[in-house]
């Protein structure tokens, strides 16, 4: 059931429950209902990415399609399929930062620095993607005892938890 078992992946999975804990906190004391939004959104994203990290979704959703290919008779077309899918993931992303920096433009920095984390899991996700469809190198290339992509998956999460850590605690110290 579970894809990853190694203490790398445990890690990751905690840091996202982690950063997903820390980001709803200021959702509590937000200075406007769309930072409010944000926040909420940030501790849903987090939560679900880390349950994603153990569960492997991904890898069933890979399976299903495979076997759909086959018995559908398009299995010899997969390339362009998962092509036209990863292409329809980085528009995707793109398009969501680019509604973030016009949605968040009258934010607090620790918003938009937040943001910029979700960037950097968006970009991750769709580097990942692209791995499932044989462009594995840089996304599983080892540096310092950890896949490469592991790096900017924690630095995202890391960045929207210190983010959410500097709005909640300067939130806290205007209200006081």
């Amino acid at each position: 059931m579970f894809a990853h078992d190694g203490p790398v992946a445990w890690f990751m999975v905690v840091a996202y429950f982690c950063g997903g804990a820390v980001s709803y906190f200021p959702s509590r004391t937000a200075g406007s209902r769309r930072e409010t939004w944000f926040w909420l959104g940030c501790t849903l994203l987090l939560v679900l990415l880390g349950l994603n990290k153990q569960l492997d979704f991904q890898s069933v959703i890979t399976t299903v399609g495979r076997t759909l290919a086959h018995q559908e008779g398009w299995f010899e077309y997969r390339r362009l399929v998962q092509a036209v899918f990863v292409l329809a993931l980085g528009a995707g992303a793109a398009g969501a930062m680019i509604v973030l920096s016009i949605w968040l433009r009258r934010s607090a920095r620790p918003v938009k620095v937040a943001a910029g984390g979700l960037v950097m899991l968006l970009a991750f996700i769709v580097l990942r993607a692209a791995s499932f469809h044989h462009m594995d190198a840089w996304v599983t290339a080892d540096v310092a005892g950890m896949r490469s992509g592991w790096w900017l998956e924690l630095a995202g999460i890391l960045v929207i938890g210190l983010s959410a850590f500097v709005y909640s605690r300067r939130n806290r110290s205007s209200a006081g």
